[in-house]
């Protein structure tokens, strides 16, 4: 006779957690957040067994591997954390400048840090705007002492960071989605609606795109801030040297 009870899913364990978890379908309403990518979850996941514990996981962030090699890192294997390293509540992406505040895949000998969506990026993309398939390239490619530009929403882009690039046309775009003018033209957004685009490029949790805006522009701002500062600072190295040259001279 079949018991009366009703079926428990079985459990399973991540070392990110404490407590078991079960597998869950995420549906795009229910506006949850992967706690490993920091991403909208909508689909195949995992789940806290406890109904107090807000802790969910994509089925593909609960299956990363613990060891990586990269192509923007050859020096050394990248190891996943599942916190932010240093005992910091956030760390800032090597790959795309922002921050992060779950999953990392790291590499403590050079305290390199890379989201785990970002190391997923494909290594071409096609972009609305050019004609041309875009290329992952993992640096600036200008000279040393050269300023690199975005070309969709005309913001300097940093060195060090990862960006889509076509060589033939010296066009290039930040690793995530920006837009020319997003100020004038907001991207619309229906009720409900998250996740990453068409291309896989990120979407917005709706209820903080403006608030991930700002701080982004703010952020942005400061690395100009800081090229600026570099620049007037070699300036005044040559200078000093120029002077010492001519009192040689004397």
């Amino acid at each position: 006779m079949a018991s009366g009870k009703p079926q428990t899913r079985p459990s399973v364990r991540h070392p990110s957690h404490n407590h078991p978890l079960r597998g869950h379908k995420a549906q795009v309403e229910d506006e949850i957040i992967c706690s490993g990518c920091d991403l909208d979850l909508i689909g195949a996941s995992f789940k806290c067994s406890k109904s107090e514990c807000d802790y969910f996981l994509h089925k593909s962030c609960f299956e990363l591997p613990r060891e990586i090699h990269h192509k923007s890192h050859p020096s050394h294997p990248l190891t996943l954390l599942y916190s932010p390293p240093y005992d910091h509540s956030t760390y800032t992406c090597n790959g795309c400048g922002e921050y992060g505040s779950g999953f990392t895949y790291n590499c403590s000998i050079c305290q390199y840090n890379v989201h785990v969506g970002c190391v997923s990026m494909h290594e071409t993309m096609k972009h609305e705007e050019h004609a041309h398939p875009l290329t992952l390239i993992y640096s600036s490619p200008s000279l040393e002492g050269h300023i690199f530009t975005c070309d969709v929403c005309q913001e300097t882009m940093p060195r060090n960071l990862w960006l889509y690039y076509c060589q033939k046309c010296d066009y290039g775009t930040h690793l995530h989605s920006c837009v020319a003018d997003e100020e004038e033209e907001p991207k619309k957004v229906g009720r409900g609606e998250g996740g990453r685009g068409v291309n896989g490029v990120k979407g917005g949790r709706s209820s903080e795109n403006s608030e991930l805006a700002d701080m982004l522009k703010a952020q942005r701002e400061m690395e100009k801030m800081q090229i600026a500062l570099h620049l007037e600072m070699q300036r005044a190295k040559i200078a000093k040297k120029s002077r010492k040259h001519m009192l040689k001279m004397i």
